[in-house]
């Protein structure tokens, strides 16, 4: 969770950034512009009776600016995980979270547009030279974990950390919240039904302006959101403590506020959930 803060006066959206990038094995790859050094895999099960069914697949990558000068040479340094399932029923999840492509082929395509776009920042920096190391001092890291599991329910949080130029680093993270019996990933409109989303709105505001410590006399906007209503609830989780929702920097507010997650206790929810949320969550009650 990050520390809370207050920002006030600052205005600004950026669109999101979203760099997916998925690694499932040690992939030898031959590359022109540059070279990989240290590879090293592992694997860890997944936890929860869901996550039983599941793998952590992780890595660690080291690309070289320049390769015949590695003691010298900037680098980029990826370490990632990744999921891989043992039950053939449940791979509906990799689908989901690869894009309908199998987890070796995206992992190509990502590795090599890693390699592709970093090994371009060598003509950059000939037009450059006084460019920073640290500037070009790259690195992606990427985490997948089981955060839930019931017999029904699978919930699983992917969270990105990069650095790839620019000002400073960013963070994204996203939940995916998976029916076992049904086979795809949920909705927040299988949780709570349409007509109750001004209710959970109000409630959400609630949480929110206790997290950012705003009385209720002051406009979100000037307490550090962007606006004065919050209406993406489209990144939702659920877990034994209630259900939770999570916004990237830049999405509601300001990069220097970080990543924002609340959780509302399921009993604050009572009369909103739809038949088919009432019975998810009490799998986790």
């Amino acid at each position: 969770m990050v520390q809370r803060r207050h920002y006030f006066g600052m205005k600004t959206i950026y669109a999101r950034i979203f760099l997916p990038c998925l690694l499932v094995c040690l992939l030898a790859m031959s590359m022109a512009a540059c070279k990989t050094t240290g590879p090293a895999a592992g694997r860890e099960p997944g936890p929860g009776r869901a996550g039983g069914d599941y793998v952590i697949l992780s890595q660690k990558r080291v690309v070289l600016l320049y390769p015949d000068t590695p003691d010298t040479s900037p680098r980029m340094d990826i370490s990632l995980s990744v999921v891989d399932s043992r039950r053939p029923e449940n791979r509906f999840i990799l689908d989901v979270l690869y894009d309908g492509q199998g987890t070796e082929e995206y992992a190509d395509n990502r590795l090599h547009g890693y390699d592709t776009m970093y090994g371009e920042m060598r003509s950059v920096v000939e037009k450059y030279p006084d460019m920073s190391r640290e500037a070009l001092n790259w690195f992606y890291n990427e985490t997948v974990a089981f955060c839930a599991g019931t017999e029904k329910v699978a919930v699983i949080s992917r969270q990105q950390e990069y650095f790839t130029g620019g000002a400073h680093g960013m963070r994204n993270k996203d939940y995916y919240v998976f029916s076992l019996e049904d086979k795809r990933r949920l909705s927040i409109g299988d949780i709570i039904r349409d007509d109750a989303r001004q209710a959970l709105d109000d409630l959400v505001e609630e949480s929110l302006r206790k997290y950012m410590e705003i009385p209720s006399w002051i406009p979100l906007s000037e307490g550090g959101f962007f606006e004065d209503s919050v209406d993406k609830l489209d990144d939702f989780f659920l877990g034994p403590q209630g259900l939770g929702f999570q916004w990237d920097p830049y999405e509601i507010a300001p990069y220097s506020i970080g990543i924002i997650e609340i959780t509302l206790p399921y009993d604050s929810l009572q009369g909103l959930f739809t038949e088919r949320g009432i019975v998810l969550t009490k799998e986790f009650q």
